[in-house]
């Protein structure tokens, strides 16, 4: 209990500090000097792309360099994982419902009216072939024209001895105006070639199925009375079939026509059937914020049954780019960031530019490259000690530098700092100082000391580092002396000069030590 109680403890004081470098950094929205090539330059110009943050209020979140060494590192469970190039094959999924293919559809009716005699399809779901017969029809009008085409083929015959060619012409007409009628009231052929041979008009006419498919809506009786245009029956081939599938808006940029896709159903575990998209919606359910998209799918055995749910996966083509895992980012809204690795616990804040969402993998456009290591784990842990480090960098300058003046000494003296190596690394490294009056002219009768500074680092259980180093002058204004850089990490600079206790300048500046 002891125990839990002080960690407990331990956590709010951390909150509190983050809460107060937060504060102080939204109060300030300010950025800290850095050396590179022993110049320096402002930290928003040095600070590479993704380490400053949007807050709520506008202002920018800066994050800092975290320094983490490698015991620390595996405490925590940082790993880090390439940036890699992969094919973007994103797998869309998303549920969809099986429709009649509409191309397939027919409806049968007449085009004239009569009664049915005889019923031969008489129930929902028969399935029919064409040529099949449907029902037989009753109807006066058609047996009057069928009695007129019969008495004008006798007529014809009668001419054909006839010595006057307009009689046997007429009566060519007749025969043609006659079966013209016949053959616009879809008469069958077979049923023409009986009149023809017989010459007999029979009282009713068999009626046959011009498509093949199954019944899914009947109308016809025994019996019933039909007018032209009337339904009798509906008819759907189901030899293909269409599943109309749900897409999210922001999904949109992923779905193309003659994407290949598979769909799962409940009615048939551990199988799957293949088809394509062969048509995108023009319009979106405002209500669902999901546009339909339509699947073909083959369906020789009819086992795809209109009306089934069915779980669709679209796959994505596979166009080339760059991809992290996707633990690898962070995502505060306003922005994205992911920490990448440069070696010796160093991991930078970098910010990105996702695209895709790639299951377990995201699609960056732009912030890293090839190669590039990034955190895949702990990068809570990076976050939060980057904004806090970057925080109390700024706090800690904010109190030291002249109110409403630059970190310079202003104008009277031209300070430069190197060091040897550059940038320095733990242990012994040579300063060097160069100094310039406003004229130009290097000062050398003048005191130089480096002063660095270290704010502590709460999180890390790091208290605050500071030393100082004396340089001599070795001539032309130059400044040189071994100082001793206490640890990795980002230290805040202070270089003084003076002349005989009085200050004639100073400057201040940030160095990252390897």
């Amino acid at each position: 209990m002891k125990r839990t109680f002080l960690a407990s403890a331990a956590l709010v004081v951390v909150l509190l500090v983050v809460a107060v470098v937060i504060y102080a950094i939204r109060a300030r929205g300010g950025g800290v000097p850095f050396v590179h090539g022993g110049e320096a330059v402002p930290a928003a110009a040095e600070a590479a792309p993704g380490t400053t943050m949007t807050t709520s209020s506008g202002q920018a979140m800066p994050r800092g360099v975290v320094v983490i060494d490698a015991r620390r590192q595996q405490l925590i469970g940082v790993s880090t994982a390439p940036v890699t190039r992969a094919p973007m094959e994103q797998t869309l999924r998303t549920v969809g419902v099986i429709r009649y293919d509409e191309r397939k559809l027919a409806d049968v009716n007449l085009r004239l009216e009569g009664w049915i005699r005889d019923l031969y399809v008489d129930y929902t779901g028969q399935s029919i072939q064409q040529g099949q017969p449907l029902f037989t029809i009753y109807s006066p009008e058609l047996l009057t024209t069928q009695q007129e085409y019969l008495l004008a083929l006798k007529t014809r015959d009668q001419m054909q001895s006839s010595v006057l060619p307009d009689a046997r012409e007429r009566a060519d007409q007749l025969v043609a105006s006659a079966r013209q009628r016949l053959t616009l009231w879809n008469l069958p052929e077979d049923e023409m070639r009986a009149l023809d041979e017989t010459r007999s008009a029979p009282e009713v006419v068999v009626f046959r199925s011009p498509v093949t498919g199954f019944v899914i809506e009947k109308q016809a009786l025994q019996g019933m009375h039909v007018a032209p245009g009337q339904t009798l029956y509906k008819v759907a081939n189901l030899s293909t079939v269409w599943i109309e599938a749900d897409v999210y808006e922001r999904e949109m940029a992923t779905v193309r026509v003659g994407q290949r896709a598979t769909v799962t159903l409940e009615a048939y575990p551990g199988e799957s059937f293949d088809g394509r998209a062969i048509y995108i919606y023009p319009f979106m359910e405002e209500s669902t914020r999901t546009v339909k998209v339509r699947l073909q799918f083959a369906n020789p055995r009819g086992r795809l049954k209109p009306g089934m749910y069915a779980n669709v996966e679209l796959h994505g083509t596979g166009v080339m780019g760059l991809t992290v895992p996707a633990n690898a980012l962070i995502d505060t809204g306003a922005e994205q960031i992911v920490f990448v690795a440069q070696g010796d616990g160093y991991y930078t804040p970098r910010r990105v530019r996702v695209g895709r969402n790639l299951d377990d993998r995201i699609e960056i456009l732009d912030g890293v490259k090839e190669g590039e290591q990034v955190a895949t784990s702990a990068t809570f842990f990076l976050d939060s000690e980057s904004q806090l480090r970057a925080g109390l960098d700024n706090y800690d300058i904010s109190k030291s530098a002249p109110a409403g003046g630059p970190t310079a000494a202003g104008p009277a003296l031209d300070i430069t700092f190197r060091t040897n190596p550059d940038p320095p690394k733990t242990g012994d490294s040579e300063f060097e100082v160069a100094v310039k009056g406003a004229d130009g002219q290097p000062v050398a009768d003048a005191d130089v000391a480096v002063q660095m500074f270290m704010p502590a680092m709460p999180t890390m259980s790091m208290p605050a580092m500071r030393n100082e180093t004396k340089l001599l002058h070795v001539g032309g204004g130059v400044y040189r002396g071994m100082g001793q850089v206490l640890m990795a990490g980002h230290w805040d600079v202070t270089v003084v000069v003076s002349r005989g206790g009085q200050q004639l300048g100073q400057k201040q500046l940030a160095l990252a030590a390897r």
